[in-house]
Formats: C-alpha cells, structure tokens, sequence
C-alpha cells in the first residue's frame, strides 16, 4: 500500500446524512476515490456532519464532523478537528481549496472547482474593506499551506496569476472529465417528435434555475412543439415538491431528478441542453456529459465553461438572463442544420476531456505530490 489519504470536503453528503447529494462535485469525488484505491492507496473521508460514519465507497468510510461555521467563508475549526482525527494520514486532499486554512497536512493537495467568489451576492459576503481583507488572506494562506493546488478551469489559474503571481506556480490545470464510453449521441436522428431541451442541473440560483424557469414558460406558450426537462435535486425535498407542482401545472413541462447512472439516456433524448450557469462554475460535469452526447449546448462564458465551448463552433455562449436563454433557443429550434453541427463539433471536443486522460493527469499530480511509497503499517 502507498499510504493513507485523509480527504476534507465541506458536504459530500447533506449533513444530516440521510441525503444523498448528485452534484458534480460529488461525482468527482466518487472517481477521485476509485482513482486512489486503484493506485493502491487507503482512503477516508471527512465532512460536516452529525457524528455519523457512512461510506462513500464500499469500503471507504465517510465520517460526519459537528462544525459548520464559516467565517469569512473558511472552515477553521473543521480544519482542525481534520487535522486531530485524521492524524494518522500519510497525506491529505483537502477538497475544497479554502478548506486548507489555516493549516496542511506537509504533504496534501487541494482542489479547486471554480471561483465561487463571483455570486451575485458575493459582495454582501464581506460588505466592508477589512471584510474583504481578511477573506483574501484566508484565501491566500489556504492555497500556500498545500504542496499542490489542482484547478479545474483556467479562470481561478489566471485571478490567482494577477492576484497573487507567486502562488501561481503551485497550480496545475487538469479540466474536468467525460465518461466517453457511458456518454454518447443517439445512434440515429427521431424526427416527427417535439424539440426536447433539458436543464440537467441542481434546482439553485447560481445554475440558472430562476432564468431556466422563464424561459420554459415562454417558449412553451410559443412553440407548441418543444418540451423543457428539468432534472436536478434542489436544496430540500419541500423546495422539490414545491418543482414538481409547478411543472405539474404546466403543458410540457416537466421536473425530476434521477441517479447518476441513468444520466446518460436523459443526454441521449434532448436535443438542446441549458448550461445557463450564473456564477461559481468550473468545467461543468454536466457541460461536457451533454458535449459528449452531441447535444447542441447553450450556456454562458462563466467561470470555466469557456474553456470547453466555443461560441458557434461547439455550443452557444449567452448572457445569463431568461431572455437571452429563450433567444437562443428558439434560434435552434429554427436551425436544425445549425443545431446538428453544434452537436457534432461538441462531440469532437469533448473527446480531450476523456476520463482516461483525467486519470492519468491526476496519477502523475499524485505521484509527484505525495510519492514513494509508504511503509506497511503494522
């Protein structure tokens, strides 16, 4: 065995336990997990939670921390507590980059998924200027205490370059994944059935929901042939059953969620799938599942989604605002050919965001960051 990895993430799971979370963070940190055991490593997990111990893995435990402050959006004291309890780490993957504050493991990484300090409500976050003073060297301390930063997008890279040149070295950029394999085009075109568009994301305001939902009631009232999927959890089963009957009132609308593994036909019966992110955005998971399954994207130049879509080569790049999201739309629903190119080119691009080339990047980060091999534990 090459050692024990401790990981630190802030909810993996919601912090009751009870309830199972499908984000894309999520899913990367399932792969993140099967990549280290295949490695040979041991891996556990930490998070906020009730005292509870479950598994994100068979075999991998997961364990629930009671700390959930979050002063100047830094978890020190769950930092800590990490620290104590996972003290017989060889090395630490804090999962969330201001999660390494105020201290790491000698030899840890951390990892980040986009800059979530573009919310529109970010500036109330630290409305006054030592507010902001002290978040930023938080932030700043969080990613000089790690061995190795691994980016997801460009766009955090290239704040940190101008922001602090120094840290910069200590990233490295390896984009989020596709299974090409579980994720492809349908093997044949189905006409004489409605435009079928899919928001395939979490029920929250960053993604888009608010705008999604406008839009879907507009172009439905227009188009008679075009139907809105949104599929997603939202924050709590009342906000969802509160999605569900707003749909439900509402001719081809529709709202549900489904597990991971049945995401892939959800891809293979749209046509055009909304990415209408409005902050906090990486390369998004479900960006490059709907690429890889030749669906005409539309989505906006957020965060990292930038890097994985071209404007009118492999999607199209929209403000984020209901409008624009509806303009956009009715444009392909008008352009068949337009919107089978766009398909096509974003299968082309989604091919370099391979699984397996995702692997082999993390292997060699891995190996340079923690290295060797770690003698049998008695």
């Amino acid at each position: 065995m090459k050692g024990q990895v401790a990981v630190l993430t802030s909810n993996h799971l919601e912090p009751s336990g009870a309830r199972q979370v499908y984000g894309g963070a999520e899913r990367y940190g399932v792969e993140l997990t099967r990549l280290l055991l295949d490695l040979d490593y041991r891996v556990e997990w930490w998070q906020v939670g009730d005292n509870w111990k479950k598994e994100i893995l068979p075999g991998v435990p997961i364990r629930g921390v009671p700390e959930q402050a979050v002063p100047y959006q830094t978890m020190p004291t769950l930092n800590q507590i990490f620290a104590e309890q996972a003290v017989d780490a060889d090395y630490a993957i804090y999962f969330v980059t201001f999660l390494a504050y105020p201290t790491a493991f000698p030899r840890s990484l951390s990892i980040s998924h986009g800059i979530y300090w573009d919310h529109p409500a970010g500036d109330k976050f630290h409305p006054t200027g030592p507010e902001r003073a002290e978040w930023l060297r938080r932030l700043e301390l969080a990613i000089g205490a790690v061995t190795r930063v691994v980016s997801v997008d460009t766009a955090t890279i290239n704040w940190v370059r101008a922001t602090w040149p120094t840290l910069a070295g200590k990233f490295t950029y390896i984009p989020n994944f596709v299974d090409l394999k579980a994720f492809s085009p349908p093997v044949e075109e189905r006409p004489g059935r409605p435009l079928r568009v899919a928001f395939p994301r979490r029920a929250t305001s960053v993604r888009g929901i608010n705008e999604a939902g406008k839009a879907a009631l507009w172009l439905t009232a227009a188009l008679p042939d075009l139907e809105v999927h949104f599929v997603g959890r939202a924050h709590d089963d009342a906000m969802e059953r509160t999605l569900m009957a707003w749909a439900a009132s509402h001719d081809r609308i529709f709202y549900y969620w489904l597990p991971p593994e049945l995401m892939p036909e959800l891809y293979r019966m749209a046509d055009v799938v909304w990415i209408p992110s409005k902050s906090s955005e990486g390369t998004s998971l479900a960006c490059l599942e709907a690429m890889a399954s030749g669906c005409a994207v539309i989505t906006t130049p957020v965060g990292g989604l930038s890097d994985l879509v071209q404007d009118g080569y492999s999607g199209l790049l929209i403000e984020p605002t209901a409008a624009a999201l509806a303009d956009a739309t009715r444009r392909l629903q008008a352009d068949p050919a337009l919107r089978r190119r766009l398909g096509r080119h974003a299968r082309e691009v989604a091919e370099t965001f391979n699984l397996d080339r995702w692997r082999v990047a993390w292997s060699r980060v891995l190996e340079e960051t923690f290295g060797g091999r770690v003698r049998e534990r008695a």
